[in-house]
């Protein structure tokens, strides 16, 4: 039954890519999305645990094709830009080859989930600057946040069996919480509540930023998904989500502001008189309370000590662990939940571990060359919401990587499709294009015409 279901996954995706379609992006979101709770689903149908189930690979499989797609294209790509490809290119060969060394099968495995966000970041660059195809991802992603929070409160009121089948199965009671209503932690249809809490913010925030990014529902869709978050108690998610809310606005010069602080009081608001509504309500506000305390928080003081053993360990180990040292990834030779979990703890030094000396250069220099790319177009006068939405993602994403390594998340969807339109160079063309036909309209009787080429 699990390859008959892995089959049925794949199919749509195949028939995307043979066809070109951009549409495979906003079919991968939900195949990321939906897949851990078709699987819980299925085992519990068969009556029994699969840890190795092909369902869980259908994302890596699209992912894999998204990078099909990309790959024979890179070459289109202006040399800035396929430099910042070639970079991160050289990061994932280098970790992959300690990797296979050191850890088997897990590097491929890692290299598919690093080469998901690479692909995707690709095929938006490529997407020729059409911020039609940018709109249409991020609302996909908004609708697949909204289907997955919804689910959230389903499953926090009644505890579906498939679910319960799954937390008892690996462990997880406890950690999250009781198989009780109310008194489970919730993690919806994704791999665990870190990972939806973190996929959440990183849909909401667009949603936030512009009316653009917002489905039909609007702040009825803003309010729902926040409120899951909230119930995922992973305050990492709560941060991204304050911090996006206030770079906005600082990077992009005061726009949308005030609509930002109107969206924020009304979810306050909801919160509050939400939280009062809920059993553990208390618990939820206790949680976000050591917000306002956090470098005394126990889990804050752990990092830090994480941080600190992490660099000697780095120091002293110049090639790195290889990729498949942690995460889920991990878990293929040692069959361990807690594998590179506490390093897991500080996205920083995960990295680092992963590609080593040479492989960590190579992958934060490409992020440098992000920002510089961002800063030439802001130089030729190019400041679209997506560019400044892109801007406020790259700083939330480096304060947050402290807390854990998002880069292969389901949430770091959002942040690579912007990546890749915010380093397109269609996009200065086209503002350039913009600016020069506005001057040429003519004010009176004469001028240029509109349709005059643009001077080299």
């Amino acid at each position: 039954m699990d390859w008959i279901v892995a089959f049925l996954i794949v199919a749509p995706a195949v028939y995307l890519f043979l066809n070109k379609s951009t549409w495979i992006i906003d079919y991968l979101v939900w195949v990321t999305v939906l897949n851990r709770g078709i699987r819980r689903y299925v085992d519990w149908l068969a009556g029994a645990f699969n840890p190795f189930s092909p369902i869980s690979l259908t994302p890596l499989i699209v992912s894999g094709l998204v990078f099909l797609l990309f790959f024979p294209a890179m070459k289109r790509l202006p040399p800035p830009v396929k430099r910042i490809f070639l970079f991160l290119g050289s990061a994932l060969v280098i970790g992959f080859l300690v990797g296979l060394v050191r850890n088997q099968f897990a590097a491929v495995y890692a290299l598919a989930e690093y080469l998901g966000p690479l692909a995707i970041m690709g095929c938006a660059a490529l997407a020729g600057g059409k911020e039609a195809i940018l709109d249409r991802w991020i609302r996909s992603i908004g609708w697949a946040a909204v289907f997955v929070s919804a689910y959230g409160w389903y499953q926090y009121f009644t505890i579906p069996p498939w679910d319960a089948f799954w937390v008892r199965e690996v462990g997880f009671e406890g950690y999250l919480g009781q198989l009780k209503s109310t008194q489970m932690t919730v993690f919806s249809t994704m791999a665990e509540r870190g990972v939806l809490g973190g996929f959440l913010a990183f849909a909401v925030i667009p949603m936030i930023l512009s009316p653009r990014w917002r489905n039909v529902t609007g702040w009825f869709s803003i309010v729902l998904i926040l409120s899951v978050v909230l119930l995922t108690f992973v305050r990492t998610a709560v941060i991204s989500i304050g911090i996006a809310a206030v770079m906005f606005p600082v990077l992009n010069r005061g726009k949308n502001v005030l609509q930002i602080i109107l969206v924020m009081a009304v979810v306050g608001i909801a919160a509050n008189f939400g939280l009062r509504q809920i059993p553990t309500g208390e618990r939820i506000a206790d949680r976000l309370q050591t917000l306002q305390s956090v470098t005394e928080d126990g889990s804050f003081q752990g990092r830090v000590g994480i941080a600190g053993y992490g660099l000697g360990v780095f120091l002293s180990n110049p090639i790195g662990l290889g990729l498949g040292s942690s995460g889920l990834a991990g878990r293929v030779n040692t069959g361990s939940m807690e594998s590179g979990a506490a390093i897991g703890d500080n996205g920083y030094f995960s990295l680092l571990f992963a590609f080593g000396w040479a492989g960590g250069f190579c992958f934060f220099y490409a992020f440098y060359l992000m920002w510089k790319r961002m800063q030439a177009l802001e130089r030729a006068g190019v400041r679209s919401e997506s560019l400044m939405a892109f801007k406020a993602f790259m700083v939330t994403g480096a304060i947050t990587l402290f807390a854990g390594d998002w880069i292969s998340s389901p949430g770091a969807v959002v942040f690579f499709i912007f990546a890749g339109f915010a380093i397109n160079p269609q996009v200065a063309l086209n503002a350039i294009r913009n600016k020069q036909a506005a001057s040429r309209r003519p004010t009176g009787g004469g001028g240029l015409s509109p349709c005059a080429s643009p001077s080299p």
